[in-house]
């Protein structure tokens, strides 16, 4: 009996991560230690002020950023409830006091308040992202991209991760980073 209620929960898992991978069209990828790295190397560790994590999936890389940043306030956004219940569960066993998760999309954040936003997201939604962001970011706000830079944007620093797929991540400046 206990294997099959096992089995029922393993599928529900995977229908919600299905599901919601439907209806946003990325899945949750987590980004790899060696790309973390890469992402803590380009953020400097005095950062104050409000990260924002635009998909933080099941909270890796903001549990990292708030180490790093421990001045700063570390916002995670996740639409997808399984990996937004396990990033919660990791911050109930072990919080930190600079993070906070949310469950819900990241279209409702609020960007002007920004220091710095991570984006780990697809090709398609960065380049609806871009516009909004060179609206909506304050100047000097950082931007933080991993695998797939922002369409119109001037990076001020990249770097190439040494992982297997030589994942690229790009730092951007508001407003430097755009064309004039």
């Amino acid at each position: 009996m206990a294997e099959i209620a096992v089995l029922v929960l393993a599928l529900a898992a995977i229908a919600s991560v299905g599901a919601h991978t439907l209806l946003t069209g990325a899945p949750p990828t987590p980004t790899s230690p060696i790309v973390r790295r890469v992402v803590l190397d380009l953020v400097p560790a005095h950062l104050t002020g409000t990260v924002l994590d635009m998909g933080s999936g099941f909270g890796g890389l903001a549990r990292r950023l708030a180490r790093h940043c421990p001045q700063a306030q570390v916002v995670g956004y996740e639409r997808s409830p399984l990996p937004w219940l396990i990033s919660r569960l990791w911050q109930m066993l072990r919080p930190l006091p600079n993070l906070r998760l949310i469950r819900g999309d990241f279209r409702g954040a609020p960007l002007e308040s920004a220091s710095l936003i991570v984006c780990y997201l697809i090709g398609p939604i960065m380049t609806d992202l871009a516009p909004e962001l060179a609206a909506r970011l304050a100047p000097g706000a950082l931007a933080v991209c991993n695998t797939f830079a922002l369409p119109g944007w001037r990076a001020i620093d990249s770097r190439v991760a040494d992982d297997l797929y030589l994942s690229p991540v790009f730092l951007y400046r508001m407003p430097d980073s755009l064309p004039g």
